[in-house]
Protein backbone atom coordinates (compact mmCIF):
# COMPACT_ATOMS: atom_id res chain seq x y z
CA UNK A 1 0.00 0.00 0.00
CA UNK A 2 2.81 2.39 0.90
CA UNK A 3 4.67 1.75 -2.37
CA UNK A 4 1.46 2.19 -4.33
CA UNK A 5 0.83 5.58 -2.63
CA UNK A 6 4.39 6.66 -3.39
CA UNK A 7 3.96 5.70 -7.04
CA UNK A 8 0.72 7.67 -7.26
CA UNK A 9 2.46 10.70 -5.69
CA UNK A 10 5.36 10.46 -8.12
CA UNK A 11 2.96 10.16 -11.06
CA UNK A 12 1.05 13.23 -9.88
CA UNK A 13 4.24 15.26 -9.53
CA UNK A 14 5.39 14.13 -12.99
CA UNK A 15 2.01 15.06 -14.47
CA UNK A 16 2.12 18.49 -12.82
CA UNK A 17 5.69 18.99 -14.06
CA UNK A 18 4.72 18.05 -17.62
CA UNK A 19 1.66 20.32 -17.48
CA UNK A 20 3.88 23.17 -16.26
CA UNK A 21 6.31 22.61 -19.14
CA UNK A 22 3.41 22.53 -21.60
CA UNK A 23 2.01 25.76 -20.14
CA UNK A 24 5.42 27.46 -20.35
CA UNK A 25 5.88 26.29 -23.93
CA UNK A 26 2.36 27.41 -24.87
CA UNK A 27 2.93 30.83 -23.29
CA UNK A 28 6.26 31.20 -25.11
CA UNK A 29 4.66 30.21 -28.41
CA UNK A 30 1.78 32.63 -27.84
CA UNK A 31 4.19 35.45 -26.98
CA UNK A 32 6.32 34.67 -30.02
CA UNK A 33 3.21 34.62 -32.21
CA UNK A 34 2.05 37.98 -30.85
CA UNK A 35 5.51 39.47 -31.46
CA UNK A 36 5.53 38.11 -35.01
CA UNK A 37 2.08 39.57 -35.65
CA UNK A 38 3.14 42.94 -34.20
CA UNK A 39 6.39 42.93 -36.20
CA UNK A 40 4.52 42.11 -39.41
CA UNK A 41 1.92 44.80 -38.74
CA UNK A 42 4.70 47.30 -37.99
CA UNK A 43 6.47 46.46 -41.27
CA UNK A 44 3.25 46.77 -43.27
CA UNK A 45 2.28 50.06 -41.62
CA UNK A 46 5.81 51.44 -42.09
CA UNK A 47 5.50 50.74 -45.81
CA UNK A 48 2.07 52.37 -45.81
CA UNK A 49 3.46 55.45 -44.05
CA UNK A 50 6.23 55.81 -46.62
CA UNK A 51 3.92 55.30 -49.59
CA UNK A 52 1.46 57.83 -48.18
CA UNK A 53 4.26 60.39 -47.77
CA UNK A 54 4.91 60.21 -51.51
CA UNK A 55 1.58 61.92 -52.12
CA UNK A 56 3.03 65.19 -50.89
CA UNK A 57 6.16 64.84 -53.02
CA UNK A 58 4.12 64.21 -56.19
CA UNK A 59 1.82 67.12 -55.35
CA UNK A 60 4.84 69.42 -54.99
CA UNK A 61 6.50 68.17 -58.17
CA UNK A 62 3.28 68.78 -60.09
CA UNK A 63 3.20 72.39 -58.90
CA UNK A 64 6.91 72.97 -59.51
CA UNK A 65 6.56 71.61 -63.05
CA UNK A 66 3.89 74.18 -63.85
CA UNK A 67 5.04 77.36 -65.57
CA UNK A 68 1.88 79.15 -64.41
CA UNK A 69 2.65 78.82 -60.71
CA UNK A 70 5.15 81.20 -59.12
CA UNK A 71 6.26 81.12 -55.50
CA UNK A 72 6.86 84.67 -54.29
CA UNK A 73 5.48 84.60 -50.75
CA UNK A 74 6.67 82.55 -47.78
CA UNK A 75 6.30 82.51 -44.01
CA UNK A 76 9.16 83.03 -41.54
CA UNK A 77 10.29 79.43 -42.12
CA UNK A 78 10.23 79.69 -45.91
CA UNK A 79 7.01 77.68 -46.31
CA UNK A 80 5.40 78.70 -49.60
CA UNK A 81 2.45 76.30 -49.78
CA UNK A 82 0.49 73.96 -47.51
CA UNK A 83 -0.60 70.48 -48.55
CA UNK A 84 -4.31 70.80 -49.43
CA UNK A 85 -6.75 69.66 -46.76
CA UNK A 86 -8.83 67.76 -49.33
CA UNK A 87 -5.82 65.53 -50.08
CA UNK A 88 -4.88 64.75 -46.48
CA UNK A 89 -6.93 61.51 -46.46
CA UNK A 90 -5.87 60.49 -49.97
CA UNK A 91 -4.20 57.29 -48.73
CA UNK A 92 -6.46 54.82 -46.83
CA UNK A 93 -6.09 54.93 -43.02
CA UNK A 94 -3.41 57.66 -43.20
CA UNK A 95 -3.45 61.35 -42.31
CA UNK A 96 -1.00 63.34 -44.46
CA UNK A 97 0.08 66.85 -43.44
CA UNK A 98 2.93 69.12 -44.50
CA UNK A 99 4.00 71.68 -47.03
CA UNK A 100 6.48 72.96 -49.58
CA UNK A 101 9.47 75.09 -48.49
CA UNK A 102 11.75 77.40 -50.46
CA UNK A 103 15.33 76.42 -49.57
CA UNK A 104 16.73 79.61 -51.11
CA UNK A 105 14.97 81.48 -48.34
CA UNK A 106 17.94 80.21 -46.28
CA UNK A 107 21.67 80.85 -46.37
CA UNK A 108 23.49 78.13 -48.30
CA UNK A 109 26.53 77.18 -46.20
CA UNK A 110 28.34 75.92 -49.30
CA UNK A 111 28.29 79.51 -50.61
CA UNK A 112 31.15 80.24 -48.21
CA UNK A 113 33.65 78.95 -50.75
CA UNK A 114 32.84 82.22 -52.58
CA UNK A 115 34.31 85.21 -50.72
CA UNK A 116 31.41 87.48 -51.61
CA UNK A 117 29.13 85.43 -49.33
CA UNK A 118 31.42 85.32 -46.29
CA UNK A 119 30.42 88.78 -45.09
CA UNK A 120 26.77 87.69 -45.26
CA UNK A 121 27.46 84.77 -42.93
CA UNK A 122 29.20 87.09 -40.47
CA UNK A 123 26.12 89.33 -40.55
CA UNK A 124 23.82 86.33 -40.04
CA UNK A 125 25.77 85.31 -36.94
CA UNK A 126 25.41 88.85 -35.63
CA UNK A 127 21.66 88.95 -36.25
CA UNK A 128 20.93 85.65 -34.46
CA UNK A 129 23.58 85.71 -31.71
CA UNK A 130 24.41 89.11 -30.29
CA UNK A 131 26.52 87.41 -27.58
CA UNK A 132 29.24 86.51 -30.09
CA UNK A 133 32.09 89.00 -30.38
CA UNK A 134 33.18 90.26 -33.84
CA UNK A 135 36.34 88.15 -33.56
CA UNK A 136 34.32 85.02 -32.72
CA UNK A 137 32.06 85.59 -35.74
CA UNK A 138 35.05 85.99 -38.06
CA UNK A 139 36.77 82.94 -36.56
CA UNK A 140 33.67 80.78 -37.07
CA UNK A 141 33.32 81.99 -40.66
CA UNK A 142 36.97 81.08 -41.26
CA UNK A 143 36.52 77.65 -39.62
CA UNK A 144 33.43 76.89 -41.71
CA UNK A 145 35.15 78.00 -44.91
CA UNK A 146 38.15 75.80 -44.07
CA UNK A 147 35.79 72.85 -43.58
CA UNK A 148 34.46 73.33 -47.12
CA UNK A 149 37.66 74.08 -49.04
CA UNK A 150 39.95 71.43 -50.57
CA UNK A 151 43.02 70.53 -48.54
CA UNK A 152 46.07 72.76 -49.01
CA UNK A 153 49.36 71.95 -47.23
CA UNK A 154 50.03 74.35 -44.37
CA UNK A 155 46.56 75.94 -44.47
CA UNK A 156 44.24 75.52 -41.49
CA UNK A 157 46.68 73.59 -39.31
CA UNK A 158 45.13 75.09 -36.16
CA UNK A 159 41.78 73.52 -37.11
CA UNK A 160 43.38 70.13 -37.82
CA UNK A 161 44.96 70.17 -34.36
CA UNK A 162 41.64 71.10 -32.71
CA UNK A 163 39.65 68.34 -34.43
CA UNK A 164 42.27 65.65 -33.80
CA UNK A 165 42.28 66.44 -30.06
CA UNK A 166 38.57 65.60 -29.85
CA UNK A 167 37.43 62.27 -28.35
CA UNK A 168 37.21 60.63 -30.82
CA UNK A 169 39.30 62.73 -33.16
CA UNK A 170 38.31 63.47 -36.75
CA UNK A 171 39.42 65.36 -39.85
CA UNK A 172 37.58 68.25 -41.52
CA UNK A 173 35.69 67.14 -44.63
CA UNK A 174 37.53 69.52 -47.02
CA UNK A 175 34.56 69.39 -49.39
CA UNK A 176 31.07 70.93 -49.69
CA UNK A 177 28.66 69.96 -46.92
CA UNK A 178 26.18 67.18 -47.60
CA UNK A 179 24.13 68.05 -44.52
CA UNK A 180 23.65 71.04 -42.22
CA UNK A 181 24.38 68.68 -39.30
CA UNK A 182 28.07 68.83 -40.26
CA UNK A 183 28.04 72.34 -38.84
CA UNK A 184 27.88 70.82 -35.35
CA UNK A 185 31.40 69.39 -35.88
CA UNK A 186 32.99 72.74 -36.70
CA UNK A 187 35.12 74.57 -34.17
CA UNK A 188 33.12 77.26 -32.39
CA UNK A 189 29.66 75.74 -32.94
CA UNK A 190 27.99 74.61 -29.72
CA UNK A 191 24.51 73.13 -29.34
CA UNK A 192 22.87 76.48 -28.55
CA UNK A 193 24.35 78.27 -31.56
CA UNK A 194 23.51 75.33 -33.83
CA UNK A 195 19.85 75.44 -32.79
CA UNK A 196 19.72 79.18 -33.49
CA UNK A 197 21.35 78.81 -36.90
CA UNK A 198 19.41 75.75 -38.03
CA UNK A 199 16.22 77.52 -39.27
CA UNK A 200 18.24 79.92 -41.44
CA UNK A 201 20.84 77.69 -43.13
CA UNK A 202 20.91 74.85 -45.64
CA UNK A 203 23.53 72.82 -47.53
CA UNK A 204 22.84 72.75 -51.28
CA UNK A 205 25.00 71.13 -53.98
CA UNK A 206 25.86 74.41 -55.72
CA UNK A 207 26.18 78.11 -54.96
CA UNK A 208 22.73 79.70 -54.72
CA UNK A 209 21.54 83.31 -54.36
CA UNK A 210 19.07 84.26 -51.63
CA UNK A 211 15.44 84.60 -52.71
CA UNK A 212 14.54 88.11 -51.65
CA UNK A 213 10.82 87.33 -51.91
CA UNK A 214 10.74 84.48 -49.40
CA UNK A 215 13.74 85.13 -47.12
CA UNK A 216 12.89 86.05 -43.49
CA UNK A 217 13.92 89.33 -41.91
CA UNK A 218 16.95 87.78 -40.16
CA UNK A 219 18.40 86.77 -43.53
CA UNK A 220 17.56 90.05 -45.24
CA UNK A 221 19.56 91.83 -42.53
CA UNK A 222 22.72 90.11 -43.84
CA UNK A 223 22.52 91.79 -47.26
CA UNK A 224 24.60 94.78 -48.30
CA UNK A 225 26.83 95.91 -45.47
CA UNK A 226 24.31 94.63 -42.95
CA UNK A 227 20.87 96.21 -42.87
CA UNK A 228 19.25 97.80 -39.83
CA UNK A 229 15.59 97.46 -38.89
CA UNK A 230 14.52 100.53 -40.86
CA UNK A 231 16.34 99.43 -44.02
CA UNK A 232 14.91 95.91 -43.83
CA UNK A 233 11.39 97.31 -43.46
CA UNK A 234 12.02 99.46 -46.53
CA UNK A 235 13.04 96.33 -48.45
CA UNK A 236 9.99 94.42 -47.19
CA UNK A 237 7.73 97.27 -48.31
CA UNK A 238 9.38 97.24 -51.75
CA UNK A 239 8.74 93.51 -52.29
CA UNK A 240 5.10 94.00 -51.24
CA UNK A 241 2.72 91.26 -50.09
CA UNK A 242 2.68 89.54 -53.48
CA UNK A 243 6.44 89.59 -54.02
CA UNK A 244 8.58 90.81 -56.92
CA UNK A 245 8.41 89.18 -60.36
CA UNK A 246 11.38 91.02 -61.88
CA UNK A 247 14.55 91.91 -59.98
CA UNK A 248 14.89 95.07 -62.05
CA UNK A 249 12.00 96.52 -60.04
CA UNK A 250 14.32 96.58 -57.03
CA UNK A 251 17.41 98.08 -58.69
CA UNK A 252 16.94 101.59 -57.18
CA UNK A 253 16.63 100.28 -53.61
CA UNK A 254 19.40 97.72 -54.15
CA UNK A 255 21.73 100.51 -55.18
CA UNK A 256 20.62 102.63 -52.24
CA UNK A 257 21.24 99.82 -49.72
CA UNK A 258 24.44 98.63 -51.45
CA UNK A 259 23.01 95.15 -52.12
CA UNK A 260 24.72 93.13 -54.85
CA UNK A 261 22.20 91.88 -57.41
CA UNK A 262 24.20 88.67 -57.99
CA UNK A 263 23.63 87.62 -54.36
CA UNK A 264 19.83 87.67 -54.61
CA UNK A 265 17.08 86.30 -56.84
CA UNK A 266 13.29 86.37 -57.17
CA UNK A 267 13.01 82.81 -58.51
CA UNK A 268 14.30 79.74 -56.66
CA UNK A 269 15.52 76.38 -57.92
CA UNK A 270 15.75 74.40 -54.68
CA UNK A 271 12.76 73.35 -52.59
CA UNK A 272 11.93 70.87 -49.85
CA UNK A 273 8.74 69.04 -48.94
CA UNK A 274 8.09 68.02 -45.35
CA UNK A 275 5.42 65.33 -45.08
CA UNK A 276 4.15 64.16 -41.69
CA UNK A 277 2.08 60.97 -41.97
CA UNK A 278 0.16 59.19 -39.19
CA UNK A 279 -1.50 55.79 -39.09
CA UNK A 280 -2.87 55.01 -35.65
CA UNK A 281 -0.08 55.46 -33.13
CA UNK A 282 2.66 55.32 -35.78
CA UNK A 283 4.04 58.38 -37.56
CA UNK A 284 6.73 59.22 -40.11
CA UNK A 285 8.28 62.46 -41.36
CA UNK A 286 9.63 62.53 -44.92
CA UNK A 287 12.02 65.30 -46.03
CA UNK A 288 12.46 65.50 -49.81
CA UNK A 289 14.70 68.00 -51.62
CA UNK A 290 13.56 68.91 -55.13
CA UNK A 291 15.28 70.94 -57.83
CA UNK A 292 13.22 73.01 -60.25
CA UNK A 293 14.70 73.48 -63.72
CA UNK A 294 13.75 75.65 -66.68
CA UNK A 295 14.93 74.76 -70.19
CA UNK A 296 15.65 77.15 -73.08
CA UNK A 297 12.01 77.04 -74.16
CA UNK A 298 10.89 78.04 -70.66
CA UNK A 299 9.47 74.60 -69.84
CA UNK A 300 9.61 73.70 -66.15
CA UNK A 301 10.60 70.34 -64.70
CA UNK A 302 11.17 69.01 -61.19
CA UNK A 303 13.73 66.44 -60.05
CA UNK A 304 14.04 64.76 -56.64
CA UNK A 305 17.62 65.10 -55.38
CA UNK A 306 17.43 63.42 -51.98
CA UNK A 307 15.09 62.01 -49.40
CA UNK A 308 15.46 61.38 -45.66
CA UNK A 309 13.10 59.89 -43.10
CA UNK A 310 12.49 61.27 -39.60
CA UNK A 311 15.64 63.36 -39.64
CA UNK A 312 16.75 66.37 -41.63
CA UNK A 313 19.94 68.35 -41.78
Amino acid sequence: MLNRAKNKGSALISALFIMTLVAIAATAMSTRLQLDIYRTRLTINSDKLYLASQALSFWAMDMLSSKKISFRVGDVYGKISNFPTKLQRLYPEALIEGGLYDLQARFNLNNLTDKKYQALFVQLLESISSQMTPDERKELTLATTNWLMPYQPGVGNEFFSYYLRKKPGYYPSQQPMQSVSELRLIKGVNAKLYQRLFPYVIALPESTPININTAPKQLLMTLGNGLNEEQVNELLAARRKKGISDLKELYPILEKLNIRSDQITVESQYFMTIATVRIGELSLVNYTIIKRNKDKQGKMSALILSESLNTHG
